[in-house]
């Protein structure tokens, strides 16, 4: 496909026109899963000929990870510096209330059994969205405990496990049962003493003066 720069008119239309796409998709792999959506529906929901689908996105596994792509994106916030400023407890319940109201919300929850269905016969899409949904954040979180423990603010002398340890604990049975739905969901009382029980977990266990 034809690019123009970013300020050209066509490549403003484009990116509309990606948009839809990818809304229209959305809301059809959320309805139906993987297997059960195909090109023509998404074509016929976007209001686009399914040439015009096919210039955009080459095949459905391509429009499927644009999707996954996009609602994972939804968590940018975690990169911003803002967003790390403060003292350690409130950058990690910040970070806590982030994950869970993304985890938590019926989109994502939707997205997650989606993705589940589709790994036969599409298994590289759970590679991927592990690498966009937590991969990422371990990173990031990686690196913020590494500066805790570098100014001796925190003692994490492995700061990739100690991010994989934290975010397995605010994960814990309040995301499963929801994405089970195993149980109602959780009051915002009960989400917020959750996260406040991780990081009260967590600093006590990294606490700077805790002897080897």
């Amino acid at each position: 496909m034809r690019t123009w720069s970013e300020d050209h008119p066509k490549a403003r239309l484009l990116e509309r026109k990606q948009g839809a796409i990818k809304v229209a998709a959305k809301e059809l792999f959320l309805r139906h899963g993987y297997a059960n959506t195909t090109m023509e529906m998404v074509a016929a929901q976007a209001g686009v000929s399914i040439m015009t689908l096919y210039r955009h996105f080459r095949g459905k596994d391509v429009l499927f990870q644009a999707v996954i792509q996009h609602l994972c994106s939804q968590k940018a916030k975690e990169g911003k510096d803002m967003f790390w400023q403060g003292n350690p407890a409130e950058v990690l319940h910040r970070l806590g209330q982030l994950r869970l109201a993304y985890a938590l919300n019926p989109e994502e929850i939707a997205l997650y059994q989606v993705i589940l269905g589709a790994m036969e016969h599409f298994p590289e899409v759970g590679r991927m969205y592990y690498q966009l949904s937590v991969e990422k954040a371990l990173d990031r979180l990686s690196a913020y405990f590494q500066e805790l423990d570098r100014h001796g603010s925190l003692h994490i002398p492995d700061p990739r496990l100690s991010a994989q340890v934290f975010l397995t604990l605010l994960q814990g049975q309040i995301i499963e049962r929801a994405r089970l739905g195993a149980g109602s969901a959780p009051t915002n009382e009960e989400i917020e003493h959750h996260i406040d029980a991780c990081v009260t977990f967590f600093l006590t266990a990294h606490h700077a003066n805790r002897p080897d």
